[in-house]
Parts: C-alpha cells; sequence; structure tokens
C-alpha cells in the first residue's frame, strides 16, 4: 500500500453478478484506489503472479481452483495478502480462519459489513507495515552530544523534530537533544521514509501518529504519546492524503 494512494483490491468470484455487486460497492470505498477482476481461480492465480494485490475479497466455492486452494498458495508469497473471504455456505468458515482470514462474508455480502471487514484490513496493513518498518530501520542511529561526550541514539526511538534556529531538537520518549544543522541537512542522515515533514520547522515519525485533527482553522496531528503538532498550511493536503491512505481516523472539533 503506497502513502495517501490506498489499497489495491482484487476481486475473485465466479457468479457475474456478485462480482460486479462486490465491485460496486469498492468503488464506493476512498480508502480503495485500485479495483481488479477475476472470474475464478486460476485468473486469480494469474493475476497475483503480475502483481499482488493489498487485499483479495475471495469466493470459496469455484469450479477450478477453490478459494482455499487460492488462499493457501497466497501464504507462499514473499508479500502476503490480506483475504477477505466471501460465500453463501458458512461450512468453510472454520477453514478460512485457519488461514489467518481478515474477515469471512455470508453472500449477499451486506454493504455495511463489507466496510467494516475493509476497514479492518486497513488497520490490519497499517500494523504490518509498521511493523516491517521497525524492523527495517532499527538499527539506524544518530550521534548526539549529551553535555559530556557523544552518544548514539536510535532514529526508530525518535518521536519527532523540532527546528530552534541553528539547531534541530530531536524528541525522544524521554528526553531531547540538539544536533546542530538544518531541517534539509538532517533529512539526508535519516533513513528514507522514516520521517514525515508537517511543517516548515516540524518532521514527525511515521509509524508515532495517531490521528489528523481540524479545530477551526487550525489543523494538526496527535501522535501516540497525545502530544499535538501544528500543520503547516503548505503541508496539509499531503499530510491528509498520507493519513487517508493509511486510514488513520480524522478528528473534526468545533
Amino acid at each position: 500500500m503506497n502513502d495517501g494512494i490506498g489499497i489495491d483490491t482484487l476481486i475473485v468470484d465466479d457468479e457475474p453478478l456478485a462480482r460486479n455487486r462486490l465491485k460496486t460497492l469498492c468503488s464506493r470505498l476512498s480508502n480503495i484506489s485500485r479495483i481488479r477482476l477475476a472470474s475464478n481461480g486460476l485468473e486469480a492465480l494469474k493475476a497475483i503472479e503480475v502483481e499482488v494485490p493489498d487485499v483479495i475479497l475471495l469466493d470459496v466455492d469455484m469450479p477450478d481452483i477453490s478459494g482455499i486452494e487460492v488462499a493457501e498458495k497466497c501464504k507462499l508469497q514473499e508479500k502476503k495478502p490480506e483475504i477477505i473471504f466471501t460465500t453463501a455456505h458458512s461450512k468453510y468458515a472454520v477453514r478460512a480462519f485457519r488461514l489467518h482470514a481478515a474477515d469471512f462474508l455470508l453472500k449477499p455480502v451486506k454493504e455495511s459489513l463489507l466496510y467494516e471487514a475493509v476497514e479492518r484490513v486497513i488497520e490490519r496493513i497499517g500494523k504490518t507495515e509498521a511493523i516491517n518498518f521497525q524492523e527495517t530501520h532499527k538499527d539506524a542511529v544518530l550521534w548526539v552530544k549529551d553535555g559530556v561526550g557523544s552518544l548514539q541514539i536510535r532514529c526508530s526511538d525518535i518521536d519527532h523534530i523540532v527546528a530552534e534556529q541553528d539547531y534541530m531538537r530531536l524528541c525522544l520518549s524521554d528526553r531531547s537533544f540538539l544536533i546542530h544543522g538544518t531541517m534539509q541537512s538532517l533529512a539526508k542522515l535519516l533513513p528514507q521514509d522514516m520521517f514525515i515533514r508537517i511543517h516548515r520547522s516540524t518532521m514527525v515519525r511515521r509509524d508515532f501518529i495517531k490521528e489528523i485533527r481540524r479545530s477551526g482553522r487550525r489543523k494538526y496531528i496527535v501522535l501516540q504519546n497525545g502530544t499535538d503538532l501544528t500543520i503547516g498550511a503548505s503541508f496539509a493536503d499531503g499530510l491528509f492524503n498520507y493519513a487517508g491512505g493509511l486510514g488513520l481516523p480524522e478528528t473534526v472539533l468545533e
């Protein structure tokens, strides 16, 4: 799932009416950016070979290759798509959840239940990306001065960064450090895509964002520790798109 773009969805069903109805319902969701269709299990596997989707709406009972078999083959992919099973038969539920499916929806699929399932998928994708992101960058460090000498801090421990004249303040959970330089020069030292600029003087760690809020004319983000930081006007559109792509909640306060 790319930041601010939304999820890539593959709908697999051998019944044209069911397939097209799911397409119509999915097209109403702003967090779904791309919809592909497959009329059977074999077509689904070919589509996955070309590009693995973020989520598959997968019928179970199909004539050539069952949805269960498709899901089992998906588990062999390096990137594993989230699976939402759609079927008229509840007897498949146990097997579906043994495959760690995100959800199991009975046909005819209710619109409200589909939307809830997609929201859960977006949340699961966000958590998976955060875990992968932290694992990828867990060893990235910066050298900072602590008054006595220099020490290393992990970039993944920095909650946010605030410019203070000729220095950058690196804010961690229990302390902060000043490092000489500009926002641009510091960004070159940080792991790519770990932080996002929300203001000309502020960067935050992407996976530490809890929600985005509006209060009157003010737009701001809330971090996981409750800290709120103002969003600069020139950064607002990009940040709201980023938040929407990850399914981050947006709160409007009077």
